[in-house]
């Protein structure tokens, strides 16, 4: 008699060596910076869209298989005090609010070595994501002494130059604007070329307010 007993689907099972690659890299990296491998199994969901838990079971089954050569934490690192982070928040956001970006911040601060600047940046990114609160306690007191301050759950990015980003574009806009209403009152004698590059300049000023 046949047997018609079927496995049960197991989800998205077998990896593939480019998602195990990653996973020992994400590892490897939360372990230099001093993060928690929490850090490094949401990294790696988000990459390939497997779920923390199911991550985090393979990471574990692979250590106690004894296949796993991922280095340990390094004794020499040490970790942020407090007044460290706040410092670093307020540095970065005050850098921010100039234009600058966080790698950029980062790199400053880590005076050009690659692994001091990711602690900084890693560290950075994880108390924006994780700790709103400290962030924003950081921002009203920076706002409160009267200095410039960079909002990172904004919307808004902030301008290389340091100039509030769509006041140049706005009045580009104007000027669009008051040039393609002039060529629509000579509606006649215009010329359709100049007129079809005004309207395309128009709209793609237009696509860079959104």
């Amino acid at each position: 008699m046949a047997n018609h007993t079927m496995k049960k689907p197991r989800g998205r099972a077998g990896w593939k060596d480019t998602e195990t690659n990653l996973l020992w890299e994400e590892v490897r990296n939360a372990r230099e910076m001093g993060l928690p491998l929490k850090s490094a199994f949401d990294n790696v969901a988000e990459k390939t869209g497997r779920k923390p838990n199911s991550i985090r079971n393979f990471y574990y089954a692979k250590v106690k298989e004894g296949g796993v050569d991922i280095p340990a934490i390094n004794s020499a690192f040490t970790p942020f005090t407090d007044d460290e982070i706040d410092n670093l928040i307020e540095t970065v956001l005050a850098a921010q609010a100039k234009g600058m970006s966080v790698r950029g911040i980062t790199m400053q601060m880590g005076e050009g070595d690659k692994k001091a600047m990711l602690r900084y940046q890693n560290k950075y990114r994880s108390m924006v994501k994780n700790n709103p609160d400290a962030v924003r306690a950081v921002m009203q007191r920076m706002r409160a002494d009267g200095k410039e301050s960079f909002d990172p759950y904004s919307q808004q990015r902030p301008h290389k130059s340091g100039r509030k980003p769509n006041a140049q574009r706005r009045k580009d806009v104007d000027a669009a604007l008051s040039e393609l209403g002039a060529s629509l009152k000579r509606i006649k004698g215009v010329d359709a070329g100049a007129f079809v590059q005004q309207l395309a300049a128009l709209a793609n000023m237009a696509v860079g307010e959104e």
